[in-house]
């Protein structure tokens, strides 16, 4: 327990306490914080409160944690202030334990509150200040992530007024969120950052010997998730994010070259909008295994990088779908006969943002150009003059790489 008389309190000692008694308690935290640089600040700082990231000429992550805000806390709560020391601190771990470090969103705003929305629903009542955002009181559900809660912040009519009072600008009264997550602009930009990020959590994970301590189950879920996924051959947080740009079918290609040409996308689509996609999987018995659980990883980076994704499975008809992905997958598809392109065409055509099929091509030759923005994803031998398709963008990939078709 901290000491009990303001006057004699050590706040970075304080502090220290508290990474030491989550260590104890909560194994996998410690062994995830002993790997940051701590950074003791005052004011002036470009951190008000705490942070974890990497700032402009950085080289590695760090935890900063600013003396005089804790030291406000301290005079305001008295010996409470020890509970929001330890909510402070587990909040910035389950930053970077969550994968919000590399974490893209356009409204920047809107993903701030998200990824706070997400960690705070694991810390108790007692660790939580009044100021800082809750799922219950934007009339959400605890324990959903990031993205969900960025999807269904649009339109919530808490968020809407806080943003037309001004409370995240200049001199709002959360002005503070933006800054405690500027940390994040430099890891966003980096591609290695999120591999960096994974081994951090790699690391904990092997020096806790599976013991990962007093942490919610579906923390433990996630992470073990997030460990055995493999990276995804298409770079998706980029492809994504230059469709909503432009809202063309062009933009889907694999090389980022943008034309000026305008390709049946439906009204609506502009930049920051969730992409609403139909994912098409070509189920026949052509396609392996091995080809499948490609295609399903690939999916699920998709709906990582925050689409909302519907999943279509054909062989030479419609087998099951459209049903929503949820980010896990059983094993097992329907299907497994010949191969036709065009049901599973015809039955999203009009009603998506866009389609994004993955096959190895070896089907008839489809009849006519389906409007709706299409990338083919293809695990094929055969050479562009054989495809069966030749509108829309393709990309062919293997097990470890993807080349523009």
């Amino acid at each position: 327990m901290p000491s009990q008389t303001l006057a004699k309190v050590d706040i970075q000692k304080e502090l220290i306490k508290g990474i030491i008694h989550i260590a104890r308690h909560k194994e996998f935290y410690g062994h995830v914080v002993q790997q940051f640089q701590k950074v003791y600040v005052r004011n002036p700082h470009h951190v008000p409160t705490a942070a974890v990231g990497r700032f402009p000429g950085e080289k590695f992550i760090k935890l900063w944690l600013n003396l005089d805000y804790f030291g406000s806390l301290y005079e305001e709560k008295g010996k409470e202030a020890w509970n929001y020391v330890l909510g402070a601190e587990e909040h910035e771990i389950l930053h970077s334990v969550s994968g919000h470090l590399t974490l893209h969103f356009d409204d920047k705003i809107r993903g701030n509150i998200s990824a706070d929305l997400a960690v705070n629903s694991h810390l108790l009542a007692n660790q939580i200040r009044e100021s800082w955002p809750t799922a219950e009181s934007y009339g959400f559900p605890k324990g959903k992530a990031a993205v969900w809660y960025y999807n269904n912040l649009k339109d919530n009519a808490k968020f809407q007024q806080q943003l037309k009072s001004g409370a995240f600008g200049v001199g709002g009264v959360m002005e503070w969120l933006g800054k405690s997550h500027r940390g994040w602009e430099e890891l966003e930009k980096d591609p290695v950052a999120k591999e960096f990020v994974k081994d951090i959590l790699r690391k904990a994970k092997e020096l806790c010997n599976n013991n990962y301590g007093n942490i919610p189950s579906d923390i433990v879920e996630m992470i073990e998730e997030m460990l055995k996924r493999e990276r995804p051959v298409i770079p998706w947080n980029h492809v994504l994010r230059m469709f909503c740009a432009s809202a063309t079918e062009s933009v889907l290609e694999y090389t980022m070259r943008r034309e000026s040409k305008r390709y049946g996308t439906r009204p609506g689509t502009r930049k920051g909008d969730v992409l609403n996609l139909a994912i098409c999987l070509d189920t026949s018995g052509s396609i392996s295994p091995e080809q499948l659980k490609l295609f399903f990883n690939e999916v699920r980076w998709i709906w990582k990088n925050g689409a909302i994704v519907s999943i279509v499975e054909a062989d030479c008809a419609v087998a099951r779908g459209p049903y929503k992905y949820n980010g896990k997958w059983n094993g097992e598809v329907h299907g497994r006969g010949g191969t036709d392109l065009e049901p599973a065409l015809a039955l999203v055509e009009g009603k998506y943002d866009a389609c994004i099929y993955f096959t190895d091509f070896y089907a008839p030759p489809v009849s006519r150009v389906y409007r709706i923005p299409t990338l083919w994803v293809l695990t094929t031998e055969l050479e562009k003059s054989q495809y069966p398709v030749q509108w829309g963008r393709h990309i062919k990939i293997e097990s470890g790489h993807a080349v523009a078709g």
